[in-house]
């Protein structure tokens, strides 16, 4: 119900864009391609794309034609809406009807190599990492993160900084980050909100949930004062500080991994975003 039926995106007049197949009165494939009817927060309606967030085929049934034909039918949905691009599953920033942030290249070989046969094109490829925080070194990770950029200061967001966030997410991070962290502040739980400030600005932030760490970002131009550092870590000892065992994250592009690792955190997944253009 959540992913699908209450997504902003699902038309529930017309049902279109999710198609299923049928064998012998059972459904055996399902589909689901969408456009945006509801604009991305800063990015509007971003016409020129869809996306395909789910494919799956019964076991049984796979090597039939019951995904070709469900992968048609989605993509002449998105070419009846004029769309150019599609996405499998979403992209950074613009990830609609998410549930992973790619095709998993370990658990689900077979459907990458699917998508490839159909005109897909691997564009990045994204991990999922976790990692234990019990015998966390809070020394030596402090060290490191505060052995530049003393200048930036580490706060949980309050209420009197709230306008100057949402000023600098609609600046920097456009997009589902933005929604994301409206969204948060919705909640009411700054507590899990930390941002950096540097002169009186906002100019990173990170917020979680209970273990699940994420989103996080730092503003380009500035990310040699080890900002992205102090944010994790302090976000660590908080995660610490409510019994926490553990920090994990769904994804995370190739160059923030290489930071997570520095932390210990490990790959648990790789996924594919492919896209292909018509």
């Amino acid at each position: 119900l959540s992913t699908f039926l209450a997504d902003v995106n699902y038309d529930p007049v017309s049902g279109e864009g999710c198609y299923v197949a049928i064998k012998d009165d059972q459904i055996i494939g399902f589909i689901r391609a969408l456009i945006r009817r509801v604009p991305n927060d800063g990015l509007g309606f971003e016409e020129n794309d869809g996306w395909i967030p789910v494919l799956f085929v019964d076991g049984k049934h796979r090597g039939r034609g019951a995904g070709k034909a469900l992968l048609q039918k989605a993509e002449n949905f998105l070419k009846q809406n004029k769309r150019r691009r599609v996405w499998v599953c979403g992209n950074t920033g613009s990830a609609p009807g998410y549930i992973f942030p790619g095709v998993d290249q370990q658990a689900y070989a077979p459907a990458l190599a699917f998508f490839k046969n159909h005109g897909y094109l691997v564009d990045h490829e994204p991990v999922s990492m976790s990692g234990p925080i019990v015998d966390f070194d809070e020394e030596k990770y402090r060290q490191e993160a505060y052995a530049a950029g003393q200048e930036v200061v580490i706060e949980e967001l309050s209420p009197e900084r709230a306008p100057q966030f949402l000023a600098f997410m609609a600046g920097h991070f456009k997009g589902d980050w933005n929604a994301a962290a409206r969204f948060k502040l919705g909640t009411g739980r700054l507590h899990e909100i930390l941002i950096a400030v540097l002169n009186n600005e906002v100019v990173g932030y990170c917020q979680w949930e209970g273990e699940h760490f994420g989103p996080f970002g730092v503003r380009a131009d500035i990310r040699s004062k080890k900002i992205g550092a102090k944010l994790f870590f302090e976000a660590v000892v908080k995660i610490r500080q409510a019994d926490g065992r553990n920090v994990w994250f769904n994804w995370a592009d190739k160059g923030a991994a290489r930071f997570y690792q520095r932390f210990g955190l490990k790959e648990t997944r790789k996924f594919a975003i492919l896209k292909k253009d018509f």
